[in-house]
């Protein structure tokens, strides 16, 4: 068990508060226990603590605690390199907490929301 430092829950309840267009979207589809688990939204995830005990966070988009299962929900800025790479070293972290990371992008939930949630569904049934 860790300890959430204030810092890291104030950061966690602005992004609450201001979430992207296509994380309402998908929220409104997964909330509830829509899809028989239950999500959170933009709830910290403590990722590695290193040899002096300092512990880290991550902030997904969505969390489902029952599964492991991370949803992020990615737009343009995930496609410049330098996020693109910082991405692909907290999804690393996020894995040897033994998560799982599901990467959507903005377009998908905008062009089919309903295949973005089968999508999700899929892989709730496979893990």
């Amino acid at each position: 068990m860790y300890v959430v430092p204030d810092n890291i829950k104030e950061i966690a309840r602005d992004l609450r508060k201001k979430q992207t267009k296509a994380e309402k979207l998908l929220w409104e589809r997964i909330k509830n226990k829509k899809l028989w688990v239950r999500f959170l939204r933009q709830r910290p995830v403590c990722i590695i603590t290193d040899l002096n005990w300092i512990s880290r966070f991550s902030i997904p988009d969505f969390y489902c605690k029952e599964l492991g299962l991370i949803i992020e929900v990615d737009w343009c800025i995930h496609n410049i390199p330098e996020i693109l790479g910082l991405d692909k070293v907290k999804e690393g972290l996020l894995k040897q907490r033994w998560l799982h990371v599901m990467r959507i992008e903005n377009e998908a939930i905008y062009s089919d929301i309903e295949k973005a949630v089968d999508m999700i569904r899929w892989c709730i049934k496979i893990i």
